[in-house]
């Protein structure tokens, strides 16, 4: 999938991802390509939860996808809490030099 995000300085970020959620169990939940596309129109707004990749750059893997009202879009994990990075350039990624959890961070 593939997505874009505009940070606060209006700054355009064109991101890449994977879908978590195993595709039979979007299938077995009445997930279609005709319900994706009316879902997920080109310029549709949507809260996006993605877990980032520890190596940085715009990649990561989105595990749930709510619309504008906040209902549930995709994604099985209805209880996902996340950090709001709304404008903020590169969201959550790691500093230059950070060392990530699998790299002996502490």
């Amino acid at each position: 999938m593939t997505f874009e995000r505009t940070d606060k300085n209006g700054k355009v970020e064109h991101w890449v991802s994977e879908l978590l959620t195993n595709p039979s169990e979007l299938a077995r939940g009445g997930w279609t390509k005709s319900r994706s596309v009316e879902a997920l129109k080109p310029g549709t707004k949507v809260k996006l939860y993605i877990g980032t990749s520890r190596v940085g750059g715009f990649s990561g893997i989105v595990m749930k996808i709510e619309n504008e009202k906040g209902e549930n879009i995709v994604g099985l994990r209805g209880d996902l809490t996340a950090v709001d990075m709304d404008g903020v350039p590169g969201g959550l990624q790691p500093k230059p030099g950070e060392k990530t959890e699998g790299e002996g961070a502490k």
